[in-house]
């Protein structure tokens, strides 16, 4: 790295509209969890679906349905997370490949 040019090895959404196409209902979900969204990326929707499953006053079919799947994905997105920190791209897209497979699986079962 030089002093004034930063290398960076990160992952980005590139087409934020995406979400509602693959995986509408997710999309609606996370998204209404009230939290700050900089972002509608898939990252940002795994971690407010998170947050959706710990604070939202969801029901126990939905929970039931959608929990599993939900740690799984948020698991695989810290992880995606320290493989992009510790410079591990090939990690990181095998990862992200994971945790849209995940979410496919979510969308399925959404309740």
């Amino acid at each position: 790295m030089g002093e004034a040019l930063q290398i960076r090895v990160s992952a980005v959404t590139w087409n934020e509209d995406l979400l509602e196409e693959l995986w509408p209902k997710l999309t609606d979900l996370a998204f209404s969890v009230p939290t700050k969204h900089e972002k509608h990326g898939v990252l940002e929707m795994v971690k407010a679906l998170s947050e959706g499953l710990t604070f939202m006053d969801w029901s126990e079919e939905r929970k039931g349905a959608l929990s599993g799947g939900i740690r799984k994905a948020d698991t695989v997105r810290k992880n995606l997370e320290t493989a992009l920190a510790d410079w591990q791209p090939k990690k990181a897209n095998e990862l992200s490949v994971e945790l849209e497979a995940i979410l496919d699986e979510l969308e399925k079962h959404f309740k």
